[in-house]
């Protein structure tokens, strides 16, 4: 419990979505970590499960549906862009079905960042890029992917190969020139997220990628960072909100929370938040797609490199 102050008075902070998250305020100034996925604090004496990544975290709630392989998301990718098609209406490129969808921890994915100067992530403000759509730029490279395990009993993530320590390595395939100015030749995801999240993830990046390959990009006329992220934070908040099935609202002996608010939580960032970039862009792209629809908005945002004027 907190204990009260020298006028007796119980002060406290309060986590801005999980209401029975609160803490000292002598302890805000000096949290300790988040869990990876829902941001909550990781309580003293009782932590979370180690990624032994970056010294991320992963608390009990997210950790029932954590990922942390590339085929466990392989299935997501797919879930991702039958929504797109048949619930959003949108043409899916042949090759969106192809691209390698890689599971990667946090050094590998922000190296890639750093390499890939001219993504639509970098200069992001956010505190962690969640994940990353690889250009033609970057084929040929080695990538080192994560291959982990959950102890369930011990809540410890464990290397699959041992002797590999934990880690495989996939080389970017050469790029298909379907679009002669543009190619997609991997998407990474950050490892560690629960399963809504990391969908969303793929969501915003398949959405990138739709860019990419649509026959009508060009390279020479880049959409500016707040409408493509805009579009992007959309469309991961149209699949959490209509893209999955109904999530769990159980709860558990841990007294986190359940499935079902998780994912409000993973709407309410995206809906809330402040940065210029994605929040602001994002409620613009809404406000447009509340008007025309989502293949109107896509489509005139690849065309024109704005939103539309509604």
């Amino acid at each position: 419990s907190i204990p009260a102050g020298p006028d007796g008075k119980v002060s406290y902070v309060k986590h801005p979505f999980f209401e029975k998250e609160q803490m000292c305020p002598r302890h805000a100034s000096d949290p300790g970590r988040r869990c990876t996925g829902c941001h909550r604090f990781e309580p003293r004496g009782a932590g979370f499960a180690d990624l032994y990544d970056a010294n991320r975290c992963v608390c009990a709630s997210c950790c029932r549906t954590v990922i942390v392989d590339s085929d466990d998301a392989s299935p997501l990718w797919s879930g991702v862009l039958d929504f797109m098609e048949q619930k959003l209406n949108l043409p899916i490129w042949p090759d969106l079905r192809e691209v390698p969808i890689l599971v990667v921890g946090h050094d590998a994915l922000n190296s890639q960042l750093k390499e890939n100067a001219n993504s639509a992530h970098s200069g992001s403000s956010q505190i962690m890029t969640r994940g990353l759509c690889l250009s033609e730029h970057e084929s040929g490279q080695k990538i080192r992917l994560q291959k982990l395990k959950l102890d369930r009993e011990g809540q410890k993530f464990k290397a699959v190969d041992v002797e590999a320590k934990g880690y495989t390595y996939f080389q970017v395939p050469d790029a298909d020139k379907v679009n002669p100015e543009s190619s997609v030749t991997a998407i990474l995801c950050l490892s560690g997220l629960p399963r809504d999240l990391t969908a969303s993830v793929l969501a915003h990046e398949a959405t990138h990628a739709w860019f990419k390959l649509h026959p009508s990009y060009s390279i020479a006329n880049p959409i500016p960072l707040q409408v493509e992220e805009g579009c992007c934070q959309l469309v991961a908040q149209l699949f959490l909100t209509d893209g999955m099935d109904p999530a769990s609202t159980e709860t558990f002996d841990d007294s986190g929370p359940s499935d079902e608010k998780l994912r409000q939580y993973f709407k309410f960032s995206i809906e809330t938040d402040e940065n210029h970039i994605y929040g602001t862009g994002y409620r613009l792209a809404a406000q447009s797609h509340a008007k025309i629809g989502i293949e109107a908005l896509l489509s005139h945002v690849v065309l024109y490199q704005e939103f539309p004027e509604t």
